[in-house]
This record gives C-alpha cells, structure tokens and sequence, in this order.
C-alpha cells in the first residue's frame, strides 16, 4: 500500500487570521482526499510545527502530522513526549520526520556548528533515544556522544498502538547511513528519471516528495502548471545565491538537473525550484502520463509519497488520479510499510 501525504502551507509570509484559515482549510482537504496525513516543516521563519500539529488534530477526523524533528530545536525526551502526550489527549498518531538541518548558517545562528556528517550521527543517536522511550517497558538509559540519559522514563506512556512512523530526510551517504541504522523511511526529492540506473534499488522502501499538477487534458495541466509559475528572473538569481548557502547533498543534485535543458514531452518540471518558488520537483501532464512516470519510481520500490502544498481543493483529487493510474501500472511493486 501507498502512503499519500499532502504539505502543510508555510507561515512566514501569512497573517496569523490567514494562516488558521489555510491550515483549517488543508486538514479538511486532506481528510476529504483520503491521504494520510499531512507534512509539517520546522524552520527559524515558521510557527512551532508542534503547535500547528495540534490545530491539525483538533480540524480534523483522521489524518496524520508527520512533524519535522530537529535535535537543535528540541530535545529527543521531548519529543517522545509530544507524540505520546498526542495519543493520551486525542488518541491520534504522529509521524516524525527526522531531520538535521539544511542551512549551516541558520544553524550557527542558534549556536549549532557541526558539519554536515556530524549532524547526521546525533541525528541518528536522537532517533535512537526516541525509539527507545516510546517502546520500552522500563526507564531507558543512554550513553552516546551527543546525548545521555539515565533510567529515564516517559509519561504519559506511549500507546503501543499508535506509535509514529519515522523519516529521515536526504540524499547523502550519511542520511543513508541514517536510514539503515535507525530503520526507518528515507524522503528524497526525486531526480529524473534518466538520471537512474536501469533496475537501480537506490529508492527501495524509500519516499519521495514531489508536486503533481494532473488534469484530464496535458495542455490544461501545462496552462495551469505556468500560470501558477510564471517566468521570473529575480527568483532565478535568489536560487543561486541559496545554493551557495547550503551544504545539502540534494541541493546539489537537484542544482545539476535544475540546469539541464528539460527532455522534450517528460512530465518532470524543475522550473519551480529553479525560479525558487518551490524546493521540490513538478511532474505535469494527464493523468495517464503523470500516472506512468510515477509508476517507474514505483516500480524502483517507493512506499511513501509526499505531494507539495495544494494551492485548491481540487489539486489533491487530480494528484489522487494520476497516483491510482500509477498504483494499477505497478502494483506488484507498491511496498507495504
């Protein structure tokens, strides 16, 4: 089975009356879509994502925050609380996403100095200490580099049954390193899909996050797709300046197929991200060719999707389609989380 989650829409260039509206508004809609849950990002220049998880919570029936974790900003005690605080108070699950940081210099501004790898080994020490409060019967103890913590219980206890599903996020050798330690699900932002080997196992078990702009007819999808991003050589510059700023792994890969000239007829859309109005790639088209590009990443062993933030009701529903299409063109290779 496929799990589907959509994004939370940011706060830093929303009112407050605005932003309740919009986070209201994206946990009926993902709830309406029948989507797991909804990604929530954490950064100096937005809102507690902890905090918008609960407003999510409180908005809607059934989905799922998968908010991002980051050792600077709490401690992983803390966050064990969170999500078993979660459960104790609306008997609901939360997803975590682990991450480390992309901007090295939005890091040194919280006093953080530590070099991409090192930020990758407390991460993974910072999800092993989470893992082992919500799971053990007995105070944990813990003795690593970055964290020690001694017969240390957590209450409320965690219920067993709604324990988080946990992400890392990254393309580095390091985030891999993560993944496999930890066991849990790596995110990426796809690459195209020449950029892959023939039979390549580089995504198995993995997730993507990516933007869909699917519509019955490939021209309304590619009308839509440039009204909502229109040219702009100021956001061109401002991405390359970003680039220079960062430290990421995927940045990097994505710079270099930002770059390249676009294959004639491919769904996949970098302009976006390279006029940096988003960080993630676009596939546009109908939903049978949206739905068949997706089914290759599928077909490589993708279990988890997670769709850029929905500008309408409606994009959710035509993503929905052009996933259902990619499900039916691959569905022995859907992996069951």
């Amino acid at each position: 089975m496929l799990d589907v989650y959509a994004t939370c829409p940011p706060s830093s260039r929303a009112r407050p009356e605005e932003f309740r509206r919009d986070l209201a508004r994206s946990a009926s809609w993902t709830d309406d879509a029948g989507l797991r849950g909804l990604l929530i990002f954490t950064d100096h220049d937005v809102v507690d994502p902890w905090a918008a998880a609960q407003m999510l919570i409180q908005r809607s029936e059934r989905l799922v925050p998968l908010v991002a974790a980051q050792p600077p900003y709490m401690h992983p005690y803390s966050v064990a609380r969170m999500v078993s605080s979660m459960a104790f108070l609306y008997g609901r699950q939360v997803d975590l996403n682990l991450i480390t940081g992309g901007s090295p210099y939005r890091m040194r501004t919280i006093g953080d100095a530590l070099e991409h790898d090192a930020r990758y080994e407390r991460l993974i020490e910072y999800g092993e200490v989470i893992g082992r409060l919500l799971t053990s019967p007995e105070p944990v103890s813990y003795e690593g580099e970055y964290y020690r913590v001694r017969r240390l219980g957590l209450f409320p206890p965690a219920d067993q049954a709604l324990l988080p599903r946990m992400f890392v996020a990254g393309s580095s050798d390091a985030c891999l390193d993560a993944e496999r330690r930890l066991g849990v699900v790596r995110l990426r932002y796809p690459r195209a899909l020449q950029e892959y080997e023939p039979g390549s196992a580089e995504l198995r078990g993995g997730g993507l996050r990516i933007g869909i702009i699917a519509r019955d007819d490939r021209e309304e999808a590619w009308r839509t797709a440039h009204d909502r991003f229109p040219d702009d050589p100021d956001g061109e510059r401002q991405y390359r300046i970003a680039n220079r700023f960062s430290d990421s792994v995927w940045m990097d890969r994505l710079s270099e197929d930002a770059a390249a000239p676009a294959v004639e007829h491919s769904p996949y859309w970098m302009h976006p991200l390279r006029t940096y109005k988003e960080y993630c790639p676009y596939l546009v088209g109908s939903y049978e060719e949206v739905g068949a590009y997706l089914a290759r990443y599928l077909a490589m062993g993708v279990s988890t999707v997670i769709l850029n933030v929905p500008h309408e009701e409606a994009d959710l529903h035509h993503a929905a389609l052009a996933l259902r299409h990619a499900e039916k063109l691959a569905p022995e290779s859907v992996v069951a989380p």
